[in-house]
C-alpha cells in the first residue's frame, strides 16, 4: 500500500533533505493556518483544521534570521510528483509566503515552479533537490537584491520577539518591504513602499515589528507612525510598546516626545495650528530629516492639506504606506493638458497611492484572510425600498418634487409648513434623510431591520451592530426608533432593558469617547448609529452586523465600512458577520478603488448656508427582499454571488475534477478520497452543505445533493435509500448470520438519521440500538466489519 502524505514526508522527503541535501531540521517547518470558518444554516463553524504549508527556510548568512525561500507541496507516493503543484500555484502559496519557488514531490521525484519566470520544470529525482546554498543563491538572483551591502542586515537581523510572534503573511509583508528598501537605497533612491493588508489582518503589528527590525539592524534611529484618528493612535501605541517598550511614545500638542525612538501621532497633532503656519507644531519640534522612517497608516486618507509638506521635509526617509484600500486617482476621459498638469503636479498627489509609492510590494486580501481563518466571513441580505407603491426599475432614481406634492411638508428646524417649491426638483438617493427627511421611511427600515436582527440572531437583540446613516439627524432618528423597538421587545418578552441600547456615535456628541463602551463586550452600547466616525480605524471585534441605511458611492469608503465587521472575536463566539443592505451598497464589492482627483481650491470667502432640510410626512414605504448573497472571488475580484451562481460555480469545480457519476460514486465510497474531494471544494469556499440548505434538501444525503446537481440523477432522501436497502434485502445480506444482518440494518437506520457521516463516526458503535446488539462483535460473526460496511455503502448508493 502506498505511503500517505504524512508518511511520504517523514519517511522519504525529510530524510533526503536532511541526510543528503544539506538541510537542517530548523530549516524545515510545517505551518498551519487558523481553521477557516464556514457559514452553514446561518451559523459560523470552524473547519477541523486550516491549510498546511511545508516551508523551507535558511539564513542568508550563518547565524542570521532564517528567511522563507520555498514552499513544498508533499503528496503521497501513489501520485505523480507534479500532483501538488497546481494546488500550490492555485492557492498562490508562493505569493502569500512571498517566496520565489514552489516545489511538489511524491517522495521519489520533484517538480519546481519558478514564480519569476513562470516556468515549471520536468520531474527530477529527489537526490537532485537544491541544497540550501543553491537555493539561497537562486533566491538572491530571483529577488534581484544587490551584492552584499550594509542594508543586508535588514534581512539578517532576527526578530526581537521571534518569528512565532507573527502570522506567515505578516512575516512575508515585512520581508517584501525590506527587500524593496534595500534595492531602492542601493539605487540611490529614497525608499517608497506600499503594503495592502486587509482590515483586521494586523497592519499596526506589522509596522511595529518592521520598525524594530530596522532599529536592531542599525538602519533606523527615529521613526514616525502617523495616523488620522486618536483611536488609531491609542490602539497602535500598544503594538509599538509591545516591541519597543518605553522607546515608543504617544505625541500630543504638549508632548513632542523627541527622545523616543518611535513617535505615534495623528496628522491633526502634527499640523496643530500654533501660529500662522498650519505645520508650526511639526516644524518647531522636528527639523528636516529628523526621522529615518515614516509609516503612514490608512494612507488612502492621508493626502490632503499640508500633510505632504511633512514628507517633503523627510525626502530621504524610508516612507511606508499602509492601507486595506489603496487609492488610485481617475482622470476624465478627455482630460485637457491643464487638468493633467494639475493632477500630476498637485502637491497633494499622494492621494494616488500607486503614483507615489508604486505597486504594493505585498497584498493580503479580505477573502484570503477568510480562507486562512483569520478573518470573519459574511452573509449579505439585500432589500429594495419603494415609496407610495412606485416600483421604479431604476432603483437609485430617488425622489422628485412631484412625488411629494400631496404630502405634509415642513421645515425640519422650525416645524413650519413649506410649499413643494422648498423641495429640489430632483433628489438623488444620497440626499434622502439629510436634505429630504422621511420619518415613515426611517420607521419602516428600523422595524424591518430589528425583525431581521431577531430572526437571524436567535431572538437576541443584544448583538453589537453599526448602522451607517445619511446625516447627524438621521443617526438620531434611527437610534430613537431602534430604542423604541427594543423597549417594546423587552416589555413583550419580560426582559430588563440595558442602560444604553442604540446610541448616536458622531463627532457632534463626542462620539469618540463612546467607542470604548461600544467595544466593551458588556451589555451596553449595543447599536451604534453613525455617518463617518466608525468608517475606518476603529477596532471593535465583537461587531456582528453592518447595516446600510446610507447610500455609498465610494468603493474605498464602502470597503472601510465593511472592515468594521471582519475581525473574529473568539471570546464572544463571533465567527461571522452579516451585512444588511437597504441601499445597494454591496454592489460595490469588486469595484476598482478609484477616486476622482482632488478638486481645485475655490476663491476665499464665506459659503452661503444650505437651505433647511424638508420633512416629508405621509409617505407609504414598501420593503422587498431582493436576495441573499455570498462572497466569492470571480476573475480575481471579490464579488457577491446569488445562491444560483454559487451552485453553478460548485458544479463547475466538481465536474472539472470529477467528470462522471461513476468517478463521483467511487470517490464517495472511499472516506479519504471523499474528504479530499470536499476539501478541494472548501478551499475555494464552496460548501455542499450551503447548497443543500439553499435547495431545501435537508432530508437528502450530500451524495444525492451533489449527484443531482452535477450529474443529473433523480435524488433520493435518506429515508428512501434506507427503505430500499431494507426492502430489497440484498443477497449478500440474506446469507449473513441473523445477528450480523440486524447490526447492518441498525447501521442503515443510523444513515437515515445522519447520512454518510453517520456511517463513519467513532460514535457509531455507541448508538443505543447498535450497542444493544453488541454491534462490532456481532458484525464480526459475518466477516470483516470494514468489508461489510463497504458493501453496505455500495448497496445504499447503487443507483
Amino acid at each position: 500500500m502506498p505511503r500517505n502524505e504524512q508518511q511520504t514526508r517523514f519517511e522519504l522527503i525529510d530524510p533526503m533533505l536532511l541526510d543528503q541535501r544539506g538541510w537542517s531540521r530548523e530549516d524545515i517547518s510545517v505551518e498551519e493556518t487558523a481553521a477557516p470558518v464556514d457559514i452553514v444554516d446561518g451559523k459560523g463553524r470552524r473547519r477541523p483544521k486550516g491549510r498546511t504549508d511545508y516551508v523551507l527556510r535558511h539564513p542568508l548568512k550563518p547565524g542570521a534570521e532564517p528567511i522563507a525561500l520555498a514552499i513544498m507541496e508533499a503528496k503521497h507516493e501513489g501520485v505523480p510528483p507534479d500532483h501538488g503543484l497546481q494546488q500550490g500555484k492555485g492557492y498562490l502559496v508562493g505569493h502569500l509566503h512571498h517566496v520565489p519557488f514552489v516545489f511538489s514531490s511524491n517522495g521519489h521525484q520533484f517538480v519546481e515552479y519558478d514564480e519569476r519566470t513562470g516556468i515549471t520544470s520536468d520531474p527530477r529525482p529527489m537526490s537532485a533537490f537544491p541544497t540550501p546554498a543553491e537555493l539561497v543563491a537562486r533566491y538572491l538572483a530571483a529577488t534581484a537584491l544587490p551584492p552584499e551591502n550594509k542594508d543586508w542586515s535588514l534581512l539578517l537581523t532576527p526578530y526581537a520577539k521571534g518569528r512565532v510572534y507573527l502570522r506567515y503573511y505578516q512575516d512575508a509583508a515585512i520581508r517584501a518591504t525590506l527587500e524593496k528598501a534595500i534595492k531602492q537605497r542601493a539605487a540611490g533612491k529614497p525608499p517608497r513602499v506600499l503594503l495592502s493588508l486587509a482590515t483586521g489582518s494586523g497592519k499596526t503589528r506589522v509596522a511595529a515589528v518592521l520598525l524594530r527590525k530596522m532599529f536592531d539592524a542599525g538602519i533606523m534611529g527615529r521613526a514616525l507612525f502617523v495616523c488620522d484618528r486618536t483611536e488609531l493612535r491609542d490602539n497602535g501605541l500598544g503594538d509599538f510598546q509591545a516591541v519597543f517598550g518605553n522607546d515608543a511614545a504617544e505625541v500630543d500638542s504638549r508632548h513632542p516626545q523627541k527622545n523616543a525612538r518611535v513617535l505615534v501621532a495623528t496628522y491633526q497633532t502634527l499640523a496643530q495650528d500654533l501660529g500662522s503656519d498650519g505645520l508650526a507644531f511639526f516644524q518647531a519640534h522636528y527639523p528636516p530629516d529628523f526621522f529615518d522612517v515614516i509609516v503612514i497608516d490608512e494612507c488612502h486618507r492621508s493626502a490632503w492639506g499640508d500633510w505632504r509638506r511633512i514628507l517633503d521635509q523627510h525626502e530621504s526617509a524610508v516612507q511606508i504606506g499602509l492601507t486595506a484600500t489603496p487609492r488610485e486617482l481617475s482622470l476624465p476621459k478627455a482630460a485637457d493638458s491643464e487638468t493633467l498638469a494639475q493632477v500630476k503636479d498637485d502637491e497633494r498627489f499622494l492621494a494616488d497611492n500607486y503614483r507615489y509609492f508604486g505597486d504594493p510590494v505585498y497584498e493580503y486580501s479580505y477573502l484570503q484572510g477568510v480562507a486562512d481563518g483569520y478573518l470573519a466571513p459574511n452573509e449579505i441580505e439585500t432589500y429594495d425600498l419603494f415609496h407610495d407603491g412606485r416600483r421604479d426599475p431604476e432603483r437609485l432614481r430617488g425622489v422628485n418634487r412631484a412625488d411629494v406634492a400631496s404630502k405634509l411638508l415642513t421645515n425640519l428646524h422650525t416645524g413650519a409648513r413649506v410649499t413643494q417649491e422648498a423641495v429640489a426638483p430632483q433628489n438623488s438617493p444620497s440626499v434622502l434623510e439629510s436634505r429630504l427627511v422621511l420619518p415613515e421611511r426611517v420607521k419602516a427600515m428600523c422595524v424591518h431591520y430589528f425583525h431581521r436582527l431577531l430572526a437571524t440572531g436567535d431572538n437576541d437583540p443584544l448583538q453589537k451592530s453599526i448602522v451607517f446613516c445619511a446625516s447627524d439627524h438621521h443617526a438620531d432618528l434611527v437610534a430613537n426608533e431602534l430604542n423604541n423597538l427594543y423597549a417594546q421587545w423587552c416589555r413583550a418578552n419580560g426582559q430588563r432593558r440595558v442602560a444604553t441600547y442604540a446610541f448616536k456615535c458622531m463627532s457632534s456628541v463626542n462620539g469618540q469617547s463612546l467607542i470604548p463602551s461600544f467595544r466593551d463586550r458588556k451589555r451596553s452600547h449595543i447599536v451604534a448609529t453613525t455617518k463617518d466616525l466608525l468608517t475606518t480605524g476603529v477596532n471593535v471585534p465583537c461587531v456582528r452586523n453592518i447595516v446600510f441605511f446610507r447610500y455609498v458611492q465610494s468603493p474605498i469608503l464602502f470597503h472601510q465600512m465593511i472592515g468594521r465587521g471582519t475581525r473574529i472575536d473568539e471570546e464572544t463566539g463571533k465567527l461571522m458577520f452579516r451585512i444588511f443592505d437597504y441601499t445597494g451598497a454591496t454592489t460595490l464589492f469588486g469595484a476598482k478603488l478609484i477616486a476622482p482627483p482632488p478638486p481645485k481650491e475655490g476663491p476665499p470667502g464665506p459659503t452661503p448656508p444650505p437651505p433647511a432640510p424638508v420633512k416629508v410626512r405621509g409617505v407609504a414605504i414598501e420593503i422587498r427582499d431582493t436576495g441573499h448573497f455570498n462572497l466569492m472571488s470571480v476573475d480575481g475580484r471579490l464579488t457577491r454571488v446569488t445562491p444560483g451562481e454559487y451552485r453553478a460555480r460548485l458544479v463547475d469545480e466538481l465536474t472539472a475534477n470529477v467528470p462522471s457519476l461513476i468517478d463521483f460514486r467511487q470517490r464517495w465510497l472511499n472516506p479519504e478520497a471523499r474528504a479530499a474531494m470536499l476539501a478541494e471544494l472548501a478551499e475555494r469556499n464552496l460548501l455542499p452543505e450551503k447548497v443543500r440548505e439553499g435547495a431545501n434538501m435537508d432530508a437528502y444525503d450530500l451524495f444525492d445533493v451533489l449527484a443531482a446537481l452535477a450529474y443529473g440523477i433523480t435524488p433520493r432522501t435518506r429515508a428512501e435509500r434506507a427503505a430500499q436497502f431494507s426492502e430489497a434485502g440484498p443477497d449478500w445480506l440474506i446469507h449473513l448470520p441473523p445477528v450480523s444482518a440486524k447490526v447492518l440494518r441498525a447501521i442503515v437506520r443510523q444513515f437515515e438519521r445522519a447520512g454518510t457521516d453517520g456511517l463513519e463516526t467513532n460514535e457509531l458503535w455507541q448508538t443505543p440500538d447498535i450497542r444493544h446488539l453488541n454491534g462490532l462483535k456481532a458484525l464480526r460473526e459475518g466477516g470483516d466489519p470494514s468489508e461489510l460496511l463497504r458493501k453496505l455503502k455500495e448497496t445504499l448508493f447503487a443507483a
